[in-house]
């Protein structure tokens, strides 16, 4: 499917909130937004200066800028903890962790210069690192889709598998006021 199929008046289609009930399906399905973030990024690298380039920009500018912090956190501070505790240590899950944690952190410097390169874009200016962002596009879009597949075929399957009733209801409250979503229960 395209990936504009997935756009509504200017953004990323938004999540159901009632969603954050299922905290494991919720980041789910924000990493198939995020991989529509990859396309996007792909589109806008592949030509910057395209007709699309301005729309495209400020839609993948205001999910970086406001919904991928939140995943972030979702992962760092209510997912991993968690699966720290609930892990055995068949699972090799802390090798695991660390990567993908480490990976948040490198992702970000080079998420900066991203975000410059869509904020002009979106005020309808040129990039003054034109080439430099062209190539930290592709590469933050790269280096996003590897790290969802690792997160989609390992880290959400062991969620699944280890994570109690409570942990899931304890990481979607957390997740909901990350959000400033009331979830009762």
């Amino acid at each position: 499917m395209h990936a504009l199929n997935h756009l509504t008046a200017g953004t990323i289609e938004a999540i159901p909130e009632n969603l954050l009930r299922e905290p494991i399906d919720y980041l789910s399905a924000d990493h198939f937004r995020q991989k529509v973030v990859c396309k996007l990024l792909d589109d806008i690298a592949f030509d910057p200066a395209g007709p699309e380039a301005v729309r495209l920009a400020t839609i993948v500018l205001a999910y970086v800028e406001q919904e991928l912090p939140k995943h972030i956190a979702d992962e760092e501070e209510d997912l991993f903890p968690l699966l720290q505790q609930r892990c055995l240590a068949a699972d090799n899950a802390g090798r695991l962790l660390s990567v993908l944690s480490e990976e948040h952190r490198q992702d970000s410097a080079l998420c900066e210069e991203v975000l410059d390169g869509l904020r002009a874009l979106a005020d309808g200016r040129v990039p003054s690192r034109g080439v430099a962002f062209v190539r930290a596009a592709a590469a933050f879009a790269e280096t996003q889709r590897r790290h969802l597949a690792w997160e989609d075929d390992v880290l959400l399957p062991l969620a699944r598998e280890r994570l109690t009733d409570a942990d899931r209801r304890q990481m979607g409250r957390a997740m909901a006021r990350r959000r400033g979503v009331n979830l009762p229960g």
